[in-house]
């Protein structure tokens, strides 16, 4: 049986955890994103879904010193289900990374590029060194503003199904979103309350294209990516 798209609902602010609590059909996985949110440990025990923690990097979004995103992603492993560490961190973060291994939970090796799309070598570079560090899932989002960057994302994907994460942000993002769940995309991400970036589709509006969409069928199982 392939390995079904799974839905990613991010927590990026008390906004959105007030939002996800209300939720009456949960994601497969909370975001915490714990740069945005120091000190939500005993709210986010509460929540109804598996965790995926993250605390990005600086060049990928976030704002803490790698000692901070150590503390912070260190104290939440023991409530995670799986964590997401940047490809440029897994030196930096490695005792993170190898406890998350011990503990079994599932490891998202990630590259975020908001400027642009890397080319087809760069991204190929990039997987080949996420599975050599043992990354379950390797997750790329990258900005797509002209058919080519699309393209050259879903040529990605579809070399490396049911192995990768991969989205878009920019003129294209929408679209990667509501098409590549049905590629072989593992994992498909919406903020709850509010998108960050151009393309990207809240989780009411992931929602509503999925159910819409001829890919649901083959990527996403409609009663798990339509919640």
């Amino acid at each position: 049986m392939p390995e079904r798209c799974r839905l990613v609902a991010v927590i990026a602010s008390l906004d959105d955890l007030a939002a996800a609590r209300r939720l009456r059909k949960p994601p497969d996985f909370f975001e915490l994103r714990l740069d945005r949110l120091p000190g939500l440990a005993p709210a986010a025990s509460s929540l109804n879904a598996p965790l995926l923690i993250t605390a990005r990097h600086p060049r990928e979004g976030g704002n803490l010193s790698s000692a901070q995103r150590r503390k912070l992603l260190g104290g939440f492993l023991p409530r995670a289900s799986a964590l997401d560490l940047e490809l440029r961190s897994l030196k930096t973060l490695r005792s993170l990374w190898e406890e998350a291994r011990a503990r079994k939970l599932l490891r998202v090796c990630s590259v975020h590029d908001f400027d642009r799309t890397p080319s087809s070598h760069s991204l190929t570079q990039k997987f080949a060194q996420a599975r050599a560090a043992g990354a379950d899932i390797f997750k790329l989002v990258a900005r797509a503003d002209s058919v080519n960057d699309f393209s050259r994302l879903r040529d990605f994907l579809v070399a490396h199904p049911r192995e990768v994460a991969v989205m878009a942000t920019g003129k294209y993002g929408a679209r990667s979103r509501r098409e590549f769940p049905g590629l072989g995309s593992r994992l498909v991400y919406a903020p709850i309350t509010r998108a960050f970036h151009r393309g990207q589709l809240t989780l009411a509006q992931l929602r509503r294209s999925l159910a819409r969409s001829a890919y649901l069928g083959s990527g996403c199982e409609r009663m798990n990516c339509q919640r």
